[in-house]
């Protein structure tokens, strides 16, 4: 009977442990989670960028109209909006592929690397954390100009892409965010363009 007590203790001062040391590592293991995350994203983003825009050549001149006033500089700028959506379902479309390889990936992260220590890190056995895509992905074209010179700009098209995901470890769920810009074309204007960010989308 004696020993029966002793092993129902054992027990429960286990499962105690386990619960506190747990409760005790998920935030950490959350916040390595996202780092890993936001990695496997990033992946995914530049993948997407690399392969569509080598298929589809997408120069300045196919985006962006100049035209010039009579004495030579330029008095309006314009914007091909068939254009731009083509590139924005291209990307789109290249992305959610890229995405819903990650809808059943998991990221694994080294207990090791849980604590701290330089000498753990890579270490030891994995915890697995699934990352599921939490909403389409936003894909917006800005049109950017920055002085370079006297009367001088330098217009650039970025695409500027942003992933909102989920981390999933039972029972607790996290969300992040990663954007990243990409500056598909540029050329230099010379002429009297405002400074700053337009948004073309």
């Amino acid at each position: 009977m004696q020993n029966k007590i002793i092993a129902v203790i054992a027990v429960i001062l286990i499962i105690a442990v386990i619960v506190v040391v747990n409760n005790s590592l998920k935030p950490v293991i959350m916040e390595m989670a996202k780092l890993y995350g936001s990695r496997a994203i990033s992946e995914a983003v530049n993948t997407t960028v690399e392969s569509t825009l080598s298929k589809d050549s997408f120069s300045y001149s196919d985006i962006v109209s100049l035209s010039y006033s009579g004495d030579g500089f330029v008095s309006a700028v314009e914007y091909d909006s068939a254009m731009i959506n083509r590139l924005k379902i291209a990307l789109d479309a290249t992305l959610l592929n890229e995405l819903e390889k990650l809808r059943s990936a998991k990221v694994k992260i080294p207990i090791g690397s849980l604590f701290g220590d330089l000498n753990l890190s890579g270490r030891g056995p994995a915890v697995k954390v699934r990352i599921s895509q939490a909403s389409v992905p936003e894909i917006e074209v800005i049109s950017s100009f920055e002085s370079v010179g006297i009367n001088t700009v330098k217009n650039e098209i970025i695409v500027r892409i942003t992933v909102n995901s989920e981390l999933y470890l039972p029972p607790k769920k996290e969300s992040f965010s990663y954007t990243q810009d990409f500056v598909i074309a540029q050329t230099i204007i010379v002429g009297s363009i405002p400074s700053g960010y337009v948004d073309i989308s």
